[in-house]
């Protein structure tokens, strides 16, 4: 196993797998883990909003969430998603015979009240199963009970035939899945999808009937929990050609402390991480306040030699570590730092192979070509003041660097030195793979004129400044704190993550699924992927 395989998938996991919150902050140990079926491959249970609402913990989490701004951007991604789902799912033919009024009333309903799901794949060759239950009043079960059935019957080509007994319906069909059930229990109403004799359905009903509740009782107060196997789970609805390969199994557990979102998880890989953890070698004269983000990263040397990319830029030997920072003040005040034990001469060969290939790039394209820095081994592009990208060395022998960035860094005369703190809790932790702390709200506000700068140069559509989801990153803007991320290998196949921010997601994260959010075929792609019109 490669991990450049498993590399994009850990970072993708990252990204959404939350975390930490000051420049040297411990985060609470995690809960205990409610146990899962062998069996299981998707298990996903969700407080509700309805309840965060009354929780302690999720006080400032309600009150972002109860925003103008966040109903509209709600409104508008439920809306289009009660047509884009079935599109995904099935395509756009099946997608055309579901009316979009089918969905889009249940999708309130899943966001306000309390959820359960699990999947299972049983290893001794028997159909899969599936069983969903949510907590939703009389006044909006029979909702559910009309839409699923219309949903169902236009999908399946079969009728759903009623079970006023059960408070319900069951279609009965040839074709896997043979059986789709719905049933009211209390206030509880659960669909089964698999065979005839559904055990995951039965289970859960007799669950629901005994402890009036879907998920065994637990100790933890979580908002939101979930574990998952993305490669199984792929397979059952067709799409395992999707991921890439060695997939991990997904854990995480979601809670708060009032003023922020905590999470923690762990990825679990099929086979040990080629992962070696050398000693932190972090760029101390390089980096500086006043810092509004920070990133560290180690055992990236596997992944980087399995690169076709770098191994067509022969230049050495790739890095083991990355860091990345930025400063308060210009959008732009970005830059990047990698350990090469030779980085002249790494450089100098970086610098030659972006001028005599990027440059014709460059020129085809219609952009203006890199330039030989006149003070330093690298390359410089672009003749603005407000951006001007740079690469070059930094350093000597054992102690060079590769440093990249976005606008020169001036601030030499009144330099200060970055958090000992912050450096002392990145050293400190022996099996730590990935750390980043930021500021979000200014690194909003920076992330947002980067993104639309990165835009305009790759002749991308902007984003509009009035779309509801950019509208939602500037309310924010005032309202977040800092995030702190870190990832650990706990054991050879094993990373565990977690994370303590104002909403459970970094500067980053929020700028993407903004993007994702705006897409035109959302659920599916990004803003950013469509070229403006004539380009």
């Amino acid at each position: 196993m490669h991990l450049g395989k498993n590399f994009p998938a850990l970072l993708t996991a990252v990204a959404i797998a939350f975390g930490l919150g000051c420049r040297k902050s411990e985060p609470p140990p995690p809960p205990s883990v409610v146990e899962v079926s062998p069996d299981t491959i998707a298990r996903v249970h969700w407080l509700g909003k309805g309840r965060l609402d009354l929780e302690a913990d999720a006080y400032y989490l309600s009150r972002v969430w109860s925003l103008p701004e966040t109903a509209r951007l709600q409104a508008q991604t439920f809306d289009r998603f009660s047509t884009g789902a079935w599109r995904f799912l099935l395509g756009e033919a099946a997608a055309a015979q579901i009316p979009a009024a089918v969905l889009r009333p249940l999708l309130d309903d899943l966001a306000r009240e309390e959820v359960y799901l699990e999947v299972r794949v049983p290893t001794n060759a028997k159909p899969s199963q599936a069983c969903f239950a949510i907590h939703v009043p009389a006044l909006r079960a029979g909702i559910w009970e009309t839409n699923l059935a219309i949903a169902s019957e236009l999908l399946t080509g079969s009728l759903a035939v009623a079970e006023p007994a059960r408070h319900g319906w069951t279609i009965q069909r040839t074709n896997a899945p043979n059986t789709i059930s719905l049933t009211r229990i209390g206030e509880w109403t659960v669909v089964g999808i698999g065979p005839e004799k559904n055990p995951l359905f039965a289970e859960i009903t007799a669950r629901i009937l005994r402890d009036a509740a879907p998920l065994a009782g637990s100790p933890t107060n979580f908002w939101l929990e979930a574990d998952l196997d993305p490669a199984r789970l792929a397979g059952v609805l067709g799409r395992a050609a999707t991921l890439p390969k060695n997939m991990p199994r997904v854990s995480f557990n979601v809670t708060g402390d009032g003023g922020n979102v905590i999470v923690h998880g762990q990825l679990t890989f099929g086979e040990p991480l080629p992962i070696q953890l050398e000693p932190w070698h972090i760029p101390l004269d390089l980096i500086h306040e006043p810092l509004i983000g920070f990133t560290a990263v180690r055992g990236i040397q596997p992944w980087l030699a399995s690169w076709k990319t770098w191994s067509d830029l022969q230049i050495g030997a790739p890095p083991d570590q990355l860091y990345l920072w930025a400063l308060e003040g210009s959008s732009f005040q970005t830059y990047l730092a990698v350990p090469l034990p030779d980085a002249g001469h790494q450089v100098s060969g970086l610098t030659d192979v972006l001028l005599q290939k990027g440059n014709p790039w460059l020129a085809s394209r219609g952009y203006i070509s890199l330039d030989r820095a006149s003070d330093s081994n690298g390359a410089t592009w672009g003749n603005l003041p407000t951006i001007r990208p740079f690469i070059k060395s930094a350093g000597v022998g054992a102690d060079g660097w590769l440093f990249a960035g976005l606008l020169p860094d001036t601030g030499v005369a009144d330099r200060r030195p970055p958090p000992a703190g912050m450096i002392q809790d990145i050293l400190s932790r022996t099996n730590l793979v990935y750390y980043d702390w930021e500021i979000t709200g200014p690194r909003v506000t920076s992330g947002l004129e980067l993104g639309q700068t990165a835009r305009q140069i790759l002749r991308q559509a902007q984003m509009s400044l009035d779309s509801a989801s950019l509208n939602w990153l500037g309310v924010l803007v005032p309202r977040l704190g800092t995030s702190a991320t870190i990832v650990s290998l706990t054991a050879p196949n094993q990373l565990a993550f977690a994370r303590k921010s104002t909403l459970g997601f970094t500067a980053l994260e929020l700028h993407l699924l903004a993007d994702w959010l705006e897409s035109p075929q959302f659920p599916c792609g990004l803003h950013s992927m469509l070229a403006q019109p004539g380009n």
